[in-house]
């Protein structure tokens, strides 16, 4: 069954936790750099510091380098600069709070290898999150600040011969969408150009225009003359979604590519602190001739409003040794369409629900193949989102297949894995889906919107060698 229309966008306890929004900072960088001044003009002592103490720049800011500076930097979305003593000593009981509930670095996936590990994952080692509490009960002390500075590590490079550069409207000026917010999801509509025959995108990478300003990115590939579930084509759709408002460039696009807009898949994610992503040596995502992508933008109007172009950068080839597979399903949004009645009630801290389907139905074309190589997959849910958890049934035996434990719709992406699973086309893959909605006074039904809910598992496939 292919899914009908699109998608978007140590662990504790998220109640017990105090679990982050997604945002990656509290007050500007101005009010932060302040309190940081006040609070090192106010110690009128020199604290001793307890022997074998960890201290900031012998200890702490190497960490910060490592697993933070790709937001927390000058012009980053992180706010305020991390490397900076006076803010990061300022900010020392948030830094233990946070790293101790994994709420940051931001990863919403369970890498503790209880149920697999994935690669580029933003995950502190026990130790690091222990280091932390260790200096802030230590008075967070400075140390040699004469030592160099650790640089953040590079990120590898995208490969490939032939690049191709695609932007986002360089005039645009993001508009909250919601009166008094601090968020804008806008998609914008640009082309692969791929024309005559199938090519195949074996990496990209994200160049954010004002790294302050863009949250996220989201990729979504579309076929313009394929039929949405409401009628009409996707070409169609979308055009009257981008003359819905013509005094902005592109559409409002909370939680999908637009409402009603089907997709063929999500080959491109980013995150702020992203990288080139380079998919598994061999393997591509084909792009049939015609085919379009939407670059779905998420603009944190909090650090202003300023325009700025985004570049996303394609790696394309002729061909690859693996054609992989990047398909998408939720049969908890398909109930919308196959008459069965779902909602999920008012007034629950959780509320479960769980599908399961084999493999060989996220796509007809994985059913001709003998065994299939699980490379990565793509959990998405919407506002109200606690956890996910894919369980791998082959026969009577059972593998986690990934455990959200600590579902943050701002920071969401696709997890490829360390090691590759291998299955068969016939083994069943189930998704059990937990929602909050403690908040809500009335019930949430499936469906694209920001009021829905989704319970959708993408899954990045290919035949196994």
């Amino acid at each position: 069954m292919a899914l009908l229309v699109a998608l978007t966008g140590c662990a504790a306890d998220p109640e017990a936790s105090g679990e982050s929004s997604g945002e990656t900072g509290t007050g500007t960088a101005a009010e932060v750099t302040t309190a940081a001044s006040a609070a090192a003009e106010s110690s009128s002592t020199t604290l001793e510091i307890p022997p074998g103490s960890p201290t900031f720049y012998e200890d702490v800011l190497p960490v910060i380098a490592a697993q933070c500076m790709g937001c927390h930097t000058p012009g980053g979305i992180g706010v305020f600069d991390l490397a900076d003593y006076e803010i990061a000593k300022t900010l020392a009981s948030a830094l233990t709070a946070q790293t101790a509930v994994r709420a940051m670095p931001p990863f919403v996936a369970s890498n503790t290898g209880e149920c697999n590990t994935f690669t580029d994952a933003r995950w502190l080692t026990d130790d690091e999150i222990d280091l932390f509490a260790r200096w802030e009960q230590a008075g967070a002390p400075q140390g040699d600040a004469s030592l160099p500075r650790p640089v953040p590590p590079t990120a590898d490079g995208l490969v490939g011969e032939e690049i191709l550069a695609l932007r986002s409207p360089a005039d645009y000026v993001p508009v909250a969408d919601d009166a008094g917010g601090a968020d804008d999801y806008q998609c914008f509509l640009v082309d692969p150009e791929v024309v005559d025959t199938a090519r195949y995108l074996i990496g990209y990478e994200v160049a954010p225009g004002n790294p302050a300003v863009t949250h996220h990115l989201i990729g979504f590939l579309v076929d313009p003359e394929g039929t949405t579930p409401f009628g009409g084509t996707n070409g169609s759709l979308m055009a009257s979604l981008d003359a819905a408002s013509p005094d902005q460039l592109g559409w409002d696009c909370y939680g999908a590519a637009g409402n009603g807009v089907l997709v063929q898949g999500t080959p491109v994610t980013w995150a702020p602190g992203g990288g080139a992503f380079n998919f598994p040596e061999g393997t591509g995502i084909r792009i049939d001739p015609g085919y379009q992508l939407v670059l779905q933008m998420h603009y944190n109007l909090a650090a202003g409003q300023e325009a700025a172009q985004t570049e996303v950068r394609l790696s394309m080839v002729d061909e690859v040794e693996r054609e992989a597979v990047n398909a998408l399903d939720d049969r908890f949004l398909a109930t919308l369409f196959n008459g069965t009645s779902v909602e999920i009630p008012p007034g629950e801290s959780s509320f479960v629900w769980k599908w399961q389907a084999p493999i060989r139905e996220w796509d007809s074309r994985i059913s001709g193949w003998e065994k299939v190589e699980i490379l990565g997959m793509l959990p998405h849910m919407h506002g109200l989102g606690r956890r996910m958890q894919v369980t791998i049934h082959s026969g009577d035996t059972e593998q986690c297949g990934i455990y959200v434990d600590r579902w943050d719709f701002n920071w969401q992406q696709a997890f490829m894995y360390e090691t590759p699973i291998v299955v068969s086309p016939s083994d069943q893959l189930e998704i059990v889906c937990d929602w909050d909605t403690s908040a809500k006074d009335t019930p949430t039904t499936p469906g694209l919107g920001t009021g829905n809910e989704m319970c959708l598992l993408g899954i990045y496939v290919a035949e196994a060698k």
